[in-house]
């Protein structure tokens, strides 16, 4: 699975739940990504910039699909970065914007329970 495949993938899952009819101005889907672990949760931004929480279903395919973009940008040398969170924005023209995010303070919690468990 390619990069491209992927953010269509994502854009796919994140347009499910929404109607047809309805207009917005982009949908922002919030990615945590772990070792193992993907969680993802969506909003809908409408044409007045009234923000909605959409009821997303995205289960492994999507989460294995986070762990390989993951891979990926991991072994690019033009895309090297390491994160853990990652914010996909999708226009309503189509177009869309991937964001890279390291979160020390999600680390810093994971590290501290992993340390819990040894």
């Amino acid at each position: 699975m390619e990069e491209t495949e992927i953010f269509s993938l994502l854009a796919s899952g994140v347009l499910e739940p929404i109607s047809i009819q309805k207009k917005f101005e982009k949908v922002v889907l919030k990615i945590m990504r772990l070792e193992k672990v993907a969680e993802l949760t969506a909003d809908m931004i409408d044409l007045n910039g009234d923000s909605f929480n959409l009821d997303i279903n995205m289960g492994y395919k999507y989460a294995k699909a986070i762990h390989k973009l993951y891979e990926i940008t991991q072994n690019h040398p033009l895309e090297h970065k390491n994160w853990n969170r990652a914010i996909f924005t999708l226009y309503s023209d189509s177009k869309f914007d991937m964001e890279y995010i390291w979160d020390q303070e999600l680390q810093d919690r994971v590290d501290g329970y992993n340390n819990e468990l040894s």
